[in-house]
């Protein structure tokens, strides 16, 4: 019996509440991942004291960081959106659009802008929601952070290659939801 060739699975991110929705399936999977959580203590000071007393105040955030690659050249275990001179601008623009105000435009984006999207708009909309999936981590987020290094470039000066650095903070939906403003 010969050995079977098995498919790695793919870390992915994906949009809620937005259509057409934003699907990234990671071409290669971060090497790195870092999963950070906070809380928050105040500090109690008691007289006579040698160190001050901490109360537990409230929990923080889980923060989530990484990097992928992208490739324009190569196919990869997963093919990427490309245009039609192979630039991978398509495939950046889904993480632009994780952290610009939510549009269902976004997939039509001029270049690497998403200004004239919102020509018109007076009342902008958060980011959409998302998704993050690696492995048995599946959690609510939203997307923070996206720092797009490009690396390599066509003779036009099209991105072929970047490296896409993402941070998300995880949601989780108790039902408390914040209340509007006055007058809002």
């Amino acid at each position: 019996m010969g050995l079977q060739q098995q498919t790695a699975a793919r870390g992915t991110l994906f949009s809620l509440g937005i259509d057409p929705q934003i699907v990234i399936e990671f071409q290669y999977n971060p090497t790195e991942l870092q999963d950070k959580r906070t809380v928050t203590y105040s500090t109690i000071n008691t007289p006579g004291a040698f160190v001050p007393n901490r109360q537990y105040v409230q929990g923080g955030d889980r923060t989530i960081t990484f990097s992928v690659d992208l490739d324009g050249l190569m196919d990869g275990p997963v093919p990427i959106e490309t245009d039609n001179n192979g630039c991978i601008t398509p495939e950046l623009n889904k993480y632009r659009a994780l952290v610009n105000p939510k549009t269902g435009k976004w997939n039509v984006a001029s270049g690497s802008t998403f200004a004239d999207l919102y020509a018109g708009v007076n009342q902008f909309n958060p980011p959409p929601a998302a998704v993050f999936a690696f492995g048995d981590m599946i959690i609510d987020c939203v997307v923070t952070d996206v720092t797009i290094t490009e690396k390599l470039f066509d003779p036009n000066l099209g991105v072929l290659r970047a490296k896409v650095a993402v941070t998300l903070i995880e949601t989780v939906d108790y039902g408390n939801q914040p209340t509007q403003p006055p007058g809002a």
